[in-house]
């Protein structure tokens, strides 16, 4: 790693506990700047502005995210397998970062339209291998025969807003809420094949 690199590094990773510890409006660039052990002028050699800071650690955040589901996605399974592991390894991930995130829900109402454009530039790159995934829900019979995109939407609304509730006032870690959510879908599945079965009977 070059010496850039890594003092970008740094001064992001001091940026993220600095504004989970001190709310992102609170928190100071000269904090920020003592923590990374760089002087305040150097942060503005790699960032624009305060804000600059976060939209880099959030855009890093959902790239990171989209990594993990890809290599939790790919593989050998049933698609409901494969897509409860995914779930549960963005959870643990997210578990991590609950300070954080609950600042970017309380905090960054300023830059939200930026944070919305970076999630749906993320979306869009990754669009190909979310529309073969959700096909393989679709021939499991999983899910309705719905047009993909309505199907993600409606994927994603409901991961957010899962996500926003855990981060304003959960207690419990998200992935707990994530393994409740899929036993609730697989009993759900196991009732209707029974159903189907005694109907065929």
């Amino acid at each position: 790693m070059n010496e850039n690199l890594e003092r970008r590094t740094r001064i992001l990773i001091a940026a993220k506990d600095t504004f989970a510890k001190e709310g992102f409006r609170n928190a100071e660039v000269k904090t920020i700047a003592q923590v990374a052990g760089v002087g305040k002028a150097t942060i503005y050699k790699h960032f624009d502005s305060k804000d600059h800071l976060l939209l880099t650690i959030v855009e890093e955040n959902f790239n990171a995210m989209r990594d993990v589901g890809i290599a939790t996605l790919i593989g050998n399974g049933r698609a409901l397998e494969r897509f409860e592991k995914t779930c549960l390894a963005i959870a643990k991930f997210l578990d991590t970062d609950r300070e954080f995130s609950l600042v970017v829900v309380k905090e960054a109402g300023e830059i939200m339209t930026e944070i919305e454009r970076l999630y749906k530039t993320v979306m869009e790159e990754n669009k190909p291998f979310s529309d073969a995934f959700i096909n393989a829900l679709k021939d499991e019979k999983l899910i309705p025969d719905l047009p993909n995109d309505i199907l993600l939407e409606l994927i994603m609304n409901l991961a957010i807003g899962t996500v926003y509730s855990w981060t304003l006032s959960g207690t419990e870690p998200l992935s707990s809420k994530v393994t409740e959510l899929f036993g609730l879908w697989k009993r759900q599945i196991a009732s209707t094949t029974s159903a189907d079965h005694q109907n065929k009977n």
